[in-house]
């Protein structure tokens, strides 16, 4: 860690006129309250001037924050620190006075995942795809054969096979919907019951129903989230094929 940070200072010494964002898991922390434990340990102060003082080295600032308090947490919940931070220079904050970092519910992992943001973009409505894990699906493939058998449109035969289409696209985001789309509402349904519970106990510790379903609900999500996961790989394959490298 203190190799890590004496290479940063390194590198904005060499480059003092930059806008720097520094962010991630620092390890560390700020002030003695971020940082809870069931067993009583004294608070390592030394460890928080050293942190504070290489912030101040650096001439960063934190930015604004959204969300809960401590962002990691230890597996079996008798401890939690706030270690994920977003850190900016003078000068970006000059460039994007509303930057703005929020910390997001976790899943499996201990730390919970921090989402920073200086504009927002608005790319339009996501195009509709078939994904490969649809065609390995065999009620997917009876689906499609079954619409388009019983699909019937008057008209010529360009204007026939166009709206055939549109009407199995909206078919298919049904079906998708019922078998593929649930898997983030899913995730999201347990990461907040995980987080909720979480923040329920910044001030005290957990009961040991509480851990009890703290654990269930981990293992739940662990496999909501590997589900979802299989998910995306099929979509980022059409953005890499697309895009490339």
């Amino acid at each position: 860690r203190r190799t890590l940070w004496e290479d940063i200072k390194q590198i904005k010494s060499h480059n003092p006129d930059g806008n720097w964002c520094i962010m991630g898991g620092f390890n560390s922390i700020k002030d003695p309250s971020e940082r809870v434990s069931a067993f009583l340990t004294e608070t390592d102060n030394n460890s928080i001037s050293e942190f504070n003082n290489w912030l101040a080295d650096l001439e960063v600032d934190e930015v604004q924050c959204v969300g809960r308090i401590f962002t990691w947490y230890r597996p079996n919940g008798t401890a939690k620190s706030r270690l994920d931070r977003v850190f900016v220079s003078h000068d970006w904050l000059s460039l994007w006075p509303g930057s703005t970092y929020f910390i997001l519910d976790r899943n499996f992992s201990n730390h919970c995942p921090i989402l920073f943001k200086a504009t927002n973009a608005d790319w339009g409505p996501k195009p509709f795809r078939v994904l490969d894990c649809w065609l390995t699906d065999k009620s997917f493939q009876d689906l499609v054969k079954g619409t388009w058998r019983n699909t019937t449109v008057r008209g010529w035969g360009g204007y026939s096979l166009k709206e055939k289409i549109k009407r199995l696209k909206v078919t298919m985001k049904q079906w998708n919907k019922q078998n593929f789309g649930d898997t983030a509402n899913r995730v999201q349904q347990l990461e907040s019951a995980l987080s909720s519970l979480e923040i329920n106990s910044n001030d005290r510790q957990l009961t040991p129903s509480e851990l009890v379903a703290r654990k269930k609900l981990q293992k739940d999500l662990w496999i909501a989230a590997q589900a979802h996961e299989s998910l995306l790989r099929q979509k980022a394959r059409f953005k890499w094929l697309r895009e490339g490298d």
